[in-house]
C-alpha cells in the first residue's frame, strides 16, 4: 500500500525505502516495481503511483493502515483532510498529466506528435535537398572541368563554336552514346549535325569503330550513292570525340506518326525497299562486309521532308563479317531469330529488320511487337510457324523459348509464366495482316491504284523471304532487287495513281530535275534530290550490277554503278515521281511525300 507524503516528510521517506517513483505509462500499463524499505518490513512489489513515492505500510498510521486494510473511506472530515493538507503543492497540472494525455486528451496527444514529427520531418528534407543541390553543384563542376553534366555528356551551350568553325544551334537528340546537335559549318556555309559521343572510354571506343567503319563506307561510296549517311570529319572537343554528318532530315517513324500510325501506300514502300535493299547490297560487298546490326525505322533518314530518298544512319552497333563484339543486339521488334537463339549471326540479320520495316511502313504498327524476349518470340511464331528443328537443336538459347518433346524430339513453345496466351504457330498469318485480299490493311487501300492483290501477292511473297527462319536460306539483296515486286510493266507503273500523267506532267516544267535547285539527276525517272544510278534503275539492273560484281570476283563498287547506269538508261522510264495531292498541283506537289494519300504516293 502507498500514500501521497508532504514535502517536509519525503526526505524522510526517500531516506528509508531509497527510491522515488513518479507518473508515468508503468502505472496504466500494470507495472511493477519493487519497494526496497528498511527495518522489519523488508521488499514488496508495488504498483508505481501516480505522484509521489512508495511509502511502505509500517510509515502510515495505525488508522490509515486500518482504512485501507478494509477498503473503507476515512470516517471523518477531519482525517480527509489531513490526508488532503499532506498533498504537495508543488505538483504538476493535472491536465498535463501523462494520464489525462493518454486517455481524455488522447486525440490532441496525437494531433502534437503528428504536428511535430512533420514539422521536423519538412526541416530535414529542405535541409538534405539544400545539401544535395549545393554537392552536385558542385560535383558537376568537377566532372571534365565543368564542361560535362554527371551523365558524362557535354554540357550544350546554343551559339557556342567548336573549333571556331561549327556554330551550336541545337540539340537534336539524345542516346546511350551521347547527343546529335545541328550547327552551323561556317567554313563550308551550309548545317551540319554533331554526333557528340559521351566523355567515357567505352563509349569512345565504339565510336571509334563506327568512324573506321563510316570512312571505309564513304571511300566506296564516294559519289554518295548507296543510301549511306555521309561523315564529313571528326575531331577531338574537350575530351569528346565529334562526328560531323551531313544534315538529314526526320526518320520513317516520325513519317509513320505523320500518318497516324496508318501507313504509307505499298508505292512508297517499294520506293524505300529499293533503296534499302540497294544499301544492304552495298554493306554485303566484298571490301565491307558490314552488318548494321540495328536496322529500325528510327535509324533510316528521309534526305528532304518532301522527298523519298532516304539514308541509313548510326553505325554505333555495326561491324565487320568475322568481327562480331556483341550477343546482344537488334532493337527487339526487329531483332532476328538468329539472336533470339544464341545462334552466330552474319549479314542476314538485317535482311530480317528490313522485312519488319517494309510490313511496319505499309501498315504503321510494328510487325512483331513483343514486350520482351520471350514475347518477342512467340510472336513471330504466330505469323511465320514453328522454327526448323534443326535450327533449334543447334541453338544455344533454344531452352529459352521451347520445350523438347521426349518422345519425338520435336518443340513446342513454353508456357509463358504470366499467363498471357498465343494464337496457334502460324495462324496469325501475313495474308490477312497486309490485307492481300480485303483491300490492304483495315481496307484502307481498297480500290486505290497500285494496290491490287497481285500487288500484295508479291509484296507478302519478297517479305517472306525476308522473314526465313534460316539465315541460310534467306534472301539476299542481289536476289531481293530480282523480286518480282520492283518489276513494274509500264501499265502497272501508269497505275500507280489516280494522277501519274498528271504528276508526270506536272514536273514536267522543270524538266524532272527531280528537285528544286537543279542538282538532280535529269531526266522523267528522278525520284528526289538524291537519286542516283541504282534507285532510278530497276531490280533487275541492280540485280545485273551486282551480279557482274560476284562473277568478277569481287569487283569494285564502282564497276557495279556504271554497270547499273547503263541499265538505267533503259529502264528509266518505268520510273515515277512522287504523286501529287488529291488537289493536283505542279512539280512541288508532285514530290512533296507529305502530300495527302500517305505521303506523296
Amino acid at each position: 500500500m502507498y500514500r501521497l507524503e508532504d514535502t517536509n516528510n519525503s526526505g524522510n521517506v526517500m531516506d528509508k525505502n531509497k527510491q522515488k517513483l513518479t507518473a508515468g505509462y508503468a502505472s496504466t500499463a500494470g507495472a511493477v516495481e519493487t519497494s526496497q524499505g528498511s527495518g522489519s518490513g523488508g521488499g514488496r512489489q508495488r504498483h508505481a503511483p501516480l505522484y509521489g513515492c512508495f511509502v511502505g505500510e509500517e510509515e502510515l498510521p495505525a488508522t490509515h493502515r486500518d482504512v485501507m486494510h478494509h477498503h473503507s473511506s476515512p470516517s471523518s472530515s477531519s482525517e480527509v483532510r489531513a490526508m488532503q493538507a499532506r498533498i504537495p503543492t508543488h505538483f504538476r497540472d493535472s491536465s498535463t498529466a501523462p494520464l489525462r494525455k493518454l486517455s481524455v486528451d488522447l486525440i490532441k496527444t496525437y494531433k502534437h506528435i503528428n504536428e511535430v514529427y512533420y514539422a521536423k520531418k519538412k526541416r530535414r528534407a529542405q535541409q538534405t535537398q539544400g545539401d544535395d543541390d549545393s554537392s552536385n553543384k558542385k560535383e558537376r563542376k568537377l566532372y571534365n572541368d565543368g564542361f560535362d553534366d554527371d551523365n558524362h555528356d557535354y554540357i550544350i551551350k546554343n551559339g557556342e563554336k567548336f573549333l571556331d568553325r561549327y556554330e551550336i544551334d541545337s540539340l537534336i537528340g539524345k542516346g546511350s552514346f551521347g547527343q546529335v546537335v545541328k550547327a552551323y559549318d561556317h567554313e563550308e556555309q551550309c548545317h551540319v549535325a554533331i554526333k557528340i559521343i559521351k566523355n567515357k572510354k567505352p563509349f569512345l571506343n565504339q565510336a571509334q569503330i563506327e568512324v573506321k567503319l563510316l570512312e571505309m563506307m564513304n571511300r566506296a561510296d564516294a559519289d554518295n550513292k548507296y543510301y549511306i549517311v555521309k561523315l564529313k570529319r571528326h575531331f577531338m572537343w574537350r575530351n569528346h570525340l565529334c562526328l560531323v554528318f551531313e544534315l538529314l532530315s526526320y526518320n520513317l517513324y516520325d513519317l509513320l506518326r505523320n500518318t497516324n500510325f496508318r501507313g504509307v501506300s505499298l508505292n512508297l514502300t517499294r520506293k524505300f525497299a529499293q533503296q534499302l535493299c540497294t544499301a544492304l547490297l552495298f554493306l554485303s560487298t566484298p571490301e565491307l562486309n558490314i552488318i548494321h546490326c540495328d536496322l529500325k525505322p528510327e535509324n533510316i533518314l528521309l534526305c528532304n521532308p518532301k522527298r523519298s530518298a532516304i539514308k541509313i544512319v548510326d553505325f554505333g552497333s555495326s561491324c565487320q563479317l568475322g568481327q562480331r563484339i556483341y550477343q546482344y543486339i537488334q532493337s527487339r521488334f526487329y531483332r532476328s531469330p538468329e539472336v533470339l537463339l544464341g545462334i552466330q549471326y552474319d549479314l542476314a540479320i538485317d535482311m530480317w529488320s528490313l522485312g519488319c520495316i517494309l510490313v511496319e511502313m505499309h501498315t504503321g504498327e510494328p510487325l512483331f511487337s513483343g514486350c520482351n524476349e520471350i514475347d518477342q518470340m512467340n510472336k513471330i511464331v504466330e505469323v511465320l510457324g514453328m522454327p526448323p528443328k534443326y535450327l533449334l537443336d543447334n541453338a544455344h538459347k533454344t531452352r529459352k523459348f521451347f520445350d523438347k518433346i521426349v518422345t519425338d524430339g520435336s518443340y513446342v513453345l513454353k508456357k509463358t509464366q504470366n499467363g498471357r496466351k498465343y494464337k496457334p504457330p502460324g495462324s496469325r498469318k501475313l495474308h490477312d495482316i497486309l490485307g492481300v485480299e480485303t483491300g490492304g490493311p483495315a481496307g484502307r487501300r481498297l480500290d486505290e491504284p497500285g494496290h491490287s492483290v497481285s500487288d500484295y501477292l508479291k509484296f507478302k511473297d519478297l517479305i517472306l523471304r525476308m522473314l526465313d527462319f534460316d539465315p541460310k536460306t534467306r534472301v539476299t539483296p542481289y536476289y531481293a532487287l530480282q523480286h518480282n515486286f520492283f518489276k513494274r510493266t509500264s501499265d502497272e507503273s501508269t497505275n500507280t495513281s489516280g494522277a501519274g500523267a498528271l504528276a508526270n506532267a506536272g514536273a514536267g516544267g522543270n524538266n524532272g530535275s527531280g528537285n528544286g535547285n537543279g542538282n538532280g539527276p535529269s531526266g522523267p525517272g528522278a525520284i528526289n534530290s538524291n537519286s542516283n544510278s541504282l534507285v532510278s534503275a530497276s531490280g533487275a539492273a541492280v540485280a545485273a550490277a551486282a551480279n557482274a560484281s560476284s562473277a568478277g570476283g569481287g569487283s569494285s563498287v564502282a564497276g557495279m554503278v556504271a554497270s547499273a547506269t547503263q541499265q538505267q538508261q533503259q529502264q528509266q522510264a518505268t520510273q515515277q515521281t512522287l504523286v501529287s495531292s488529291s488537289s493536283g498541283g505542279g512539280s512541288s506537289g508532285a514530290n512533296n511525300i507529305m502530300d495527302a494519300q500517305c505521303l506523296g504516293e
